[in-house]
């Protein structure tokens, strides 16, 4: 992370900041092209490879979405994985990546128990016919700013069996298939520490539910992980986890923060769209 990157990351990360406004100059700034996006009745920001954003066939759309709850700083959630894709399109751009996305998303964030077709990533997803996206492969970035560990989630699979109709088991398929890629990425990039876990967000969920494949990415401590390993997931119970904790919290503070995930998730985020085939 760079002088200007740090001071982005500050003032995005004060409780009540304008963090679109200041999404949306930083990358201006920064010379990475945003476009303006509007789905779902609320504002998205959308970068490209240097190439242009008009080859849409199959993209790969990267996705972190940039609000966070009232009240919260939201540092870890999701402010980390914001700067990190942030610092993977600088990447991209310096090696002339083609047929790259990324994507960051508002009203994100929703009530505990509501349902998914509330959820803002549903909502988004459903808008994607809209912007040439009816094919993407999308991989979800969320809670990515402590610990040295990478998840990849596996909420999709603690569906319930009324939910899994042949369509829902094709997307599911789908899904895997992203994950084989990322495990493939990560085993390039020799990053060791790395569990696939379900995890109580579920972006993922409203991607899928709406008719694409989506893979959530997360990082936690490894003891946390561990503790996830030893305790598996049970209904809806998980064990204690203090990074799950501190989201959408007041907790939720930068002084919360490690620094493994800003050097390991921007070269895998840029890494996963190197050879855009699944």
């Amino acid at each position: 992370m760079d002088e200007q990157e740090h001071q982005f990351f500050q003032r995005f990360t004060e409780p009540g900041a304008d963090r679109y406004g200041l999404l949306w100059g930083f990358l201006t700034a920064s010379q990475l092209d945003p476009q303006p996006i509007k789905l779902a009745d609320s504002q998205h920001i959308l970068l490209c490879s240097p190439q242009g954003c008009g080859d849409k066939k199959n993209p790969r759309v990267l996705v972190a979405h940039y609000d966070c709850v009232p009240g919260s700083p939201g540092a870890n959630d999701n402010g980390a994985a914001v700067l990190q894709l942030i610092m993977a399109a600088k990447e991209m751009y310096q090696r002339k990546t083609p047929n790259w996305f990324i994507l960051f998303t508002g009203k994100e964030e929703r009530k505990r128990g509501s349902a998914i077709n509330s959820q803002g990533s549903y909502l988004v997803a459903h808008g994607f016919k809209s912007i040439g996206f009816e094919r993407a492969q999308v991989y979800i970035f969320d809670a990515c700013g402590r610990g040295n560990t990478m998840i990849l989630s596996t909420a999709l699979e603690q569906l319930s069996p009324q939910s899994l109709t042949p369509t829902m088991l094709e997307r599911i398929r789908l899904t895997r298939n992203l994950r084989a890629h990322a495990l493939d990425t990560a085993r390039k990039l020799m990053i060791r520490r790395l569990h696939i876990l379900p995890t109580p967000f579920s972006d993922d969920l409203g991607f899928i539910s709406a008719g694409f494949a989506a893979q959530t990415i997360t990082m936690l401590p490894e003891q946390e992980a561990q503790l996830l390993l030893n305790n598996p997931f049970r209904g809806k119970e998980y064990p204690p986890v203090t990074t799950w904790d501190l989201m959408n919290s007041p907790q939720d503070r930068r002084e919360t923060l490690t620094e493994d995930g800003f050097v390991i998730i921007p070269s895998f985020a840029a890494a996963l769209c190197e050879d855009n085939h699944v």
